[in-house]
């Protein structure tokens, strides 16, 4: 006979937090009847409802339905505030505002997360009423009222008009007063007028007011692309690239957009991410949701795609969001669409990412007016200007600041520099603090190239901007935006202090975390550089037999191209020189095209290459060699440039269809067997971005040739700065940089292949770099780069030039799954060429480990060479 056993009672959530609620109110009823212990018990009994509040706000249909059994609705203000519900259970008998001071004061301590007992952290604060100061402080925020929002705009605005609207022309003899408005009158007698002054006391606010009422209900036009559809989607992606992006270069950043509800209602969220540690970082949440992310989880728009979005929505075109069952992207109507694709956040979870964390007390609460923040802009422009004047007159250049400093007066708060020659001239008045504010820790400071770029992006909307402080600890201090736009979109931006000269950033961030539940959207190929549509050309060198065919991005067929449109917009942003830049035959170019079956692709192809060859043909004296592969003999007499090659000494070979690196194979035979000390190996889509901001450009060639060959010793293979994987601009122009008197080229084993520059190793004697051509996997480029070190050559990018690719679509993929396997593939070929030097996989990835290989190949050669340039 079996034993009996008696079986434990099952307790449910609820009925957890039900008991553990009754030694809530335990402790609240010994309070309430033991006066002399007031303050003791009553902390006690905060603390255990502090800790039960903290626990069952987190489980919303527990708390809900622990409220529902007590009458109590969980509505907008308790999900804001779980304490207001709490401590009228708790505390019943008390007046309404003793509950309210509380239930602000456990708010307080549950949004700066306290790590000390709250007992503890009530005695070191004052108490309850220390703490409730603490916490109107911490939540105040200026008025957000229409008027309130725009009223520097409004008031820059009338005093423009103002200034243009005299009625007496000529100044008026004998008065002189103040610069700025004051109040008088106009007084008519007997067919006269006169202007009758009435005082001059009168502050700034009472003068500022007298203006306002003088403007009346209207207000500043709107942003010239109000109008637009997904004009609020533009902002948004504006505002976060333009604050976040420029300190955060050299790191992993994309922008998260996703829908989620909110009281009830769709919104649409976009944040920024990052796999730095700590950084200035931003949300905008849409108060009108996009009706097409809905379903679909969270989704990545990569930082390069809202770069380009950002640029291209400047123009005519119209954008939308295009949805359908497997793809969402947003696209535009131009005759050469772009088309920048959201991907699923789960193809990036690996990457590690970081988000802005919640901060903890927010004090010293201000306005970042609009008018405030140009004048800022512009007197640093000016500052910048004076400063390298005054550095110019020097033997010695003093470096520029990179830090603003939070100066005071005891009352008054504001930016600016303390001793830096041109900047601390110069005032930077941007911010409208609520009250009089004293001082901050003096080790905390701005990191400049923040604010700056704060300054110009948030000022181009009209709006004064609501903010505070961020200090309940220096580790955590921020400057912060919290704002919501006319019209309901909110924006919240970070930038953490910076402490002194060490320019250690405060800790702003905390880990991400995907919402996987959602399924996946079927993986896409990528956007190609200018985000056309991938059902496209194959790229030069590969025919369309040898490729995997790369499904259509929507049942709508493809745009055609304006080649009419494309070369107006080619030739009107390029600018040749009178006559071309001479390399003295130094340098060869060779050009590997292949034109695919498809007839549009084919016309696309030949389009391409003619423009790059005027472009070459125009801007150097280049001899350039053609392989032309699968071209006919009429359209090879039917190209003018390729009929022009001859005259600088160049050619067309003719081959039949062939895979990519057999002809580019045979572009680095033809080097090895020519006279040139270098060749430029291209694809057929391959120029240099030639504005000011692009430093040497096509006039390196020359200005190498100028040096001579053996100047630049510990250079064998480079090519120019891919802008799509490293952000240039700053670097590349920044006060003080080094390229613009010399050539610089720094170590990099991940070349892109569209155009590469090869020393001539037979003419040096040297062993050749020759690719192997069974090689048909992916990864030419970097198998070129791999077998270049493995030889003992340096491979690096040259930081005087850009690369620009007129199409450079890929197409070695149908997806992302098969481009991970693919990946997979070649990498694992390359493995098994390279292993014996070291090269690995990563463990559990896609990815090449070469860091014992470059160590080991590399050994003690220069990661970086600088050669001053020629005098001019």
């Amino acid at each position: 006979m079996g034993k009996a056993v008696k079986k434990e009672p099952i307790v449910s959530t609820l009925d957890q937090y039900k008991n553990q609620f009754w030694s809530v109110i335990a402790a609240a009823d010994a309070f309430e009847n033991h006066d002399s212990e007031g303050q003791k018990l009553l902390y006690v009994a905060l603390e255990k409802l502090f800790d039960f509040g903290e626990k069952i706000s987190r489980d919303t249909s527990a708390f809900e339905e622990f409220l529902d059994d007590r009458d109590k609705p969980l509505n907008k203000v308790t999900k804001d505030n779980p304490y207001n519900a709490l401590i009228e259970l708790a505390f019943a008998k008390r007046s309404k505002s003793w509950r309210s001071e509380i239930s602000n004061v456990l708010r307080l301590a549950s949004e700066i997360k306290i790590k000390a007992p709250l007992s503890q952290w009530l005695e070191e604060g004052g108490g309850i009423s220390g703490r409730y100061k603490d916490a109107v402080d911490h939540f105040a925020r200026p008025a957000a009222t229409k008027a309130q929002k725009l009223r520097s705009s409004r008031l820059d605005m009338i005093t423009s008009e103002l200034k243009q609207s005299r009625i007496v022309k000529k100044a008026l003899p004998g008065v002189a007063l103040a610069d700025g408005f004051h109040r008088s009158l106009l007084f008519s007698e007997g067919g006269q007028t006169f202007l009758v002054h009435v005082r001059d006391e009168d502050d700034q606010k009472t003068i500022d007011k007298y203006l306002l009422e003088a403007a009346g209900n209207r207000k500043p036009d709107d942003h010239p692309f109000a109008g637009r559809p997904l004009y609020h989607l533009f902002r948004a992606v504006d505002l976060i690239v333009g604050t976040c992006k420029p300190s955060n270069t050299g790191k992993f950043q994309l922008i998260a957009i996703w829908n989620e509800a909110t009281d009830g209602a769709s919104v649409t969220k976009l944040r920024f991410l990052s796999d730095a540690y700590s950084f200035t970082n931003a949300t905008v949440t849409l108060a009108h949701a996009l009706p097409e992310l809905e379903g679909r989880g969270q989704l990545v728009l990569e930082l390069s795609d809202a770069e380009t979005f950002r640029q291209l929505f400047q123009h005519d075109c119209q954008w939308r969001v295009s949805a359908d069952d497997q793809d969402i992207s947003i696209i535009d109507d131009a005759k050469s669409q772009t088309r920048l694709m959201l991907r699923p956040i789960a193809n990036f979870v690996d990457g590690k990412l970081r988000q802005g964390a919640k901060l903890g007390r927010r004090t010293r609460h201000f306005l970042a007016t609009c008018v405030g923040m140009k004048s800022s802009a512009s007197n640093l422009d000016m500052a910048r200007a004076l400063f390298k004047k005054a550095n110019g007159e020097q033997l010695t250049a003093d470096p520029a600041p990179k830090r603003l400093q939070w100066l005071s007066d005891g009352a008054t708060l504001e930016v600016g520099f303390t001793s830096a020659q041109g900047y601390s001239g110069l005032s930077y008045p941007f911010l409208d603090f609520a009250t009089p504010t004293t001082a901050l820790d003096p080790q905390m400071e701005l990191l400049l190239t923040d604010i700056a770029e704060f300054w110009k992006t948030a000022s181009a909307y009209g709006e004064d901007l609501a903010g505070c402080i961020a200090d309940s600890d220096v580790a955590e201090a921020a400057f912060c935006i919290d704002h919501t736009f006319e019209g309901g979109d909110h924006f919240e931006y970070v930038s953490p202090m910076v402490l002194g000269v060490s320019m250690a950033r405060t800790q702003v961030c905390e880990d991400f975390t995907a919402a996987l539940v959602p399924p996946p959207i079927s993986p896409t190929p990528p956007s190609g550089p200018k985000g056309r549509n991938p059902s496209k050309s194959p790229t030069s060198g590969e025919p369309a037999a040898l490729i995997t065919p790369v499904a259509s991005l929507s049942s709508s067929e493809p745009r055609p191209r304006s080649y009419k449109l494309i070369e107006k917009n080619r030739r009107s942003k390029t600018n040749f020189p009178a006559s071309p830049s001479s390399s003295g035959r130094a340098f060869g170019a060779f050009i590997t095209s292949f034109l695919p079956e498809d007839p549009g692709h084919r016309a696309d192809r030949k389009f391409d290459i003619e423009w790059q060859l005027e472009w070459w043909r125009r801007m150097t004296d280049i001899p350039v060699h053609v392989i032309a592969s699968n071209w006919t003999d009429e359209e090879v007499a039917a190209s003018n440039e390729l009929r022009l090659l001859s005259k600088r000494g160049g050619g067309v070979t003719r081959v039949g269809p062939r895979i990519l690196i057999e002809n580019r194979v045979a572009c680095l035979k033809q080097l090895y067997q020519s006279d040139f000390d270098w060749g430029i190996i291209m694809d057929d889509d391959a120029v240099l971005m030639q504005a000011e901001n692009h430093n040497s450009s096509y006039r390196l060639f020359a200005e190498m040739a100028v040096k001579g060959k053996a100047a630049y010793d510990g250079v064998d293979v480079f090519a120019p700065i891919y802008g799509r994987k490293v952000p240039f601009n700053k670097e590349l122009n920044g006060t003080g940089n080094p390229y613009a008197a010399n050539h610089v080229f720094k170590k990099n084993t991940d070349l892109k292949g569209s155009m590469i520059v090869v020393r001539n190793f037979a003419k040096d004697g040297r062993p050749l770099l020759l690719p192997d051509a069974s090689f048909r996997c992916h990864g030419e480029d970097t198998y070129l780069a791999l077998q270049a070190v493995s030889l003992g050559y340096s491979t690096m990018t040259s930081w005087n030039m850009v690369l620009e690719e007129l199409s450079g679509e890929s197409t070695f993929a149908a997806g992302d799954d098969d481009r991970t396997e693919k990946m997979r593939e070649g990498h694992e070929r390359l493995v098994s060429e390279f292993g014996q030097f070291g090269l690995r996989m990563k463990p559990g990835s896609h990815s090449l480990d070469k860091r014992d290989f470059e160590r080991d190949c590399w050994g003690e050669k220069a990661t970086q060479v600088t050669v001053p340039k020629p005098q001019a």
